[in-house]
């Protein structure tokens, strides 16, 4: 019985987050919210420090932007652009749920004739020449790939959906990577091809994004379990970080152990949703500081290309990049701050790393860099739902190398994140303020 009960609300609060189709086209350049637009086809920046566009778990180091069309039958969509001066790029396209169908990363996209793509290990990352073309089809995903192709077939009665990521720009540079949004143009059936406002027209291209939120009844049903504390639920005193698999699972940690695997059992498939990205595997983690003043996650950090300072030449790493990230429930899906592996001071051989997430005013004195320690603010927010000592970790590890075998992408079920990824594991500890500076500067382990 309680296990029809779960699922009986996870089907709600899915149509909740999910949504459904409109019934009729809005206008060309429809744009309810008053959304920063480029031009008339994208709609964005999207980033997590404008309120209007800090929804669906934004990385405060990552900057999107967005565009809805329908590509009219026998036509192609085309994207020129430029490699940014960043870590990393990516065009992901969408079904309606927010869930990615189909991607291409800067790694994948061949350059144009007389381009090198400066993205790939050794390469100039300062090279003039770094054009490159993207095709979009309103087809489905094939079984063979096209190169340098986004699959972006719409759902019955829906826009087709993409979305444009820039990670960790260079200093200096702008969000775009100082090489600006791809140029759009569609070449119709009988070889017409038309830009700028012909273009929007043609695809009736509209900047209508509405946040997929939890209702608030939903969200506080979820904390008020039985027998679970709706203080804390769903942290527990000892912090875990579980990995992204769907919804469901996600609604499920708030319940009691046996239905967690009740659900897991029930729902084993990965869906991706809140505009996810295609080469990013994620993980959260729920914590009260009524279990600590702090919470300390410490492991070891996999190695990264270190771009940030504009670097020319940059070696290929263990992955592209990772991050922690501090959010809001579901009902807002809101990010409050992110520090990305940059920002993470490593100790050691093994590259060990500290991270203190405490409230601004129980930071320790030393949670800093000098000592080996990055400070994570917490959201004075606290979880956006009410409770204010209360919030969600995510961390998303990017593009694991192929000889890498121990990141997010590796782990098979929500419960054994910790025994896949063994070091590379971030653990989690609650401890007092006057507990957290007894470790000293440099911060050792007692």
């Amino acid at each position: 019985m309680a296990i029809k009960r779960l699922a009986t609300g996870l089907c709600l609060a899915l149509i909740l987050l999910t949504g459904s189709a409109k019934a009729a086209d809005p206008p060309t350049g429809y744009n309810p919210k008053e959304l920063p637009t480029v031009g008339c086809f994208w709609t964005g920046p999207f980033s997590a420090s404008n309120p209007k566009t800090n929804t669906a778990f934004p990385g405060t180091e990552i900057t999107y932007w967005g565009a809805k069309f329908v590509t009219p039958p026998g036509s192609v969509l085309t994207l020129n652009g430029r490699y940014p001066h960043a870590r990393y790029a990516s065009f992901n396209a969408y079904e309606s749920n927010g869930a990615s169908a189909s991607s291409v990363s800067d790694r994948q996209i061949k350059p144009d004739s007389g381009s090198i793509n400066p993205s790939l290990p050794g390469k100039n990352r300062d090279a003039k020449n770094r054009s490159f073309t993207i095709n979009v089809l309103g087809e489905p995903v094939q079984s063979t790939l096209a190169r340098n192709t986004l699959y972006a077939n719409p759902s019955p009665g829906s826009h087709q959906d993409i979305l444009y990521r820039v990670y960790v720009p260079d200093k200096g540079r702008n969000l775009s990577g100082g090489t600006g949004i791809p140029k759009p143009s569609l070449r119709l059936a009988d070889g017409t091809v038309l830009t700028g406002q012909a273009l929007c027209n043609q695809m009736n291209s509209t900047h209508d994004y509405t946040g997929s939120l939890m209702a608030p009844s939903i969200w506080q049903s979820l904390v008020n379990s039985p027998g679970k504390d709706p203080a804390t639920n769903p942290a527990l005193p000892e912090f875990t970080f579980v990995k992204y698999f769907n919804l469901p699972n996600v609604f499920a940690r708030f319940k009691t152990e046996a239905e967690q695997q009740a659900a897991w059992l029930a729902n084993p498939e990965p869906v991706g949703t809140q505009y996810n990205n295609n080469d990013a595997r994620y993980m959260t983690g729920a914590y009260s500081f009524r279990f600590g003043q702090t919470l300390t996650i410490h492991g070891r950090a996999p190695t990264t290309p270190k771009t940030l300072d504009g670097r020319r030449k940059v070696n290929a790493g263990q992955m592209v990049e990772w991050d922690l990230c501090g959010i809001q429930a579901l009902t807002t899906t809101k990010t409050y701050r992110c520090l990305f592996d940059e920002q993470i001071p490593t100790t050691g051989r093994n590259r060990n790393y500290v991270v203190s997430v405490t409230q601004a005013e129980n930071r320790p004195w030393n949670a800093k860099r000098k000592c080996g320690v990055a400070w994570l603010r917490a959201d004075p927010e606290g979880d956006g739902a009410g409770r204010t000592d209360a919030g969600t970790l995510l961390t998303r590890n990017v593009l694991p190398s192929t000889g890498f075998k121990t990141s997010i992408w590796d782990v098979t079920s929500p419960f054994d994140a910790k025994e896949k990824m063994a070091g590379f594991y971030p653990k989690g500890t609650y401890m007092s303020k006057k507990a957290f500076q007894s470790h000293g500067c440099p911060f050792k382990w007692k």
